[in-house]
């Protein structure tokens, strides 16, 4: 009688907070956990709401997705702590990010593309060795690496000469 009091509370806590979107399980695993609801009752409430589609961490996670693409695009790496931290399963991460459109040597020529246009690099050798640098620096704190930077800028300029 208690526990079934506790699921009901814990589920109607755990809609409200939801409001109208969807949710990840981490994030109302973590939200019901801070509510001090017993971890049996959070399963349980969590499993309903999957199959009642509030809690989704696929499409959660394909809502993330979406927004870190073109010049907001991020490494693999970068997108698997970010989809970790907003509460997404483990295993939903390593399925889409085992996707061919999330693979770092697809995704860093969109931004390299949306952020820097060859006509934006300076004639001067000197000039655009420093931009060239900078660009690197700006794709390693998205989350790739500068190897991979690098052969993606000659890649792009092999394919215009």
């Amino acid at each position: 009688m208690m526990e079934q009091k506790q699921y009901s509370e814990a589920r109607n806590k755990a809609i409200a907070h939801i409001g109208i979107a969807v949710s990840s399980s981490g994030k109302i695993r973590d939200f019901l956990t801070e509510k001090g609801y017993d971890l049996e009752v959070i399963e349980e409430v969590i499993e309903q709401l999957s199959e009642e589609k509030y809690v989704d961490d696929v499409r959660y996670a394909m809502k993330i997705l979406r927004t870190r693409s073109g010049s907001k695009a991020e490494g693999r790496a970068k997108l698997r702590a970010r989809l970790e931290a907003n509460g997404i399963a483990d295993d939903v991460i390593d399925d889409l990010l085992r996707r061919k459109e999330y693979s770092d040597k697809v995704t860093i020529l969109d931004v390299i593309s949306d952020r820097f246009p060859p006509e934006s690099f300076s004639e001067d050798p000197k000039e655009a060795k420093k931009q060239l640098v900078k660009a690197v620096r700006y794709l390693e704190s998205r989350g790739y690496s500068s190897s991979l930077a690098l052969s993606s800028f000659r890649k792009i300029v092999d394919d215009v000469e």
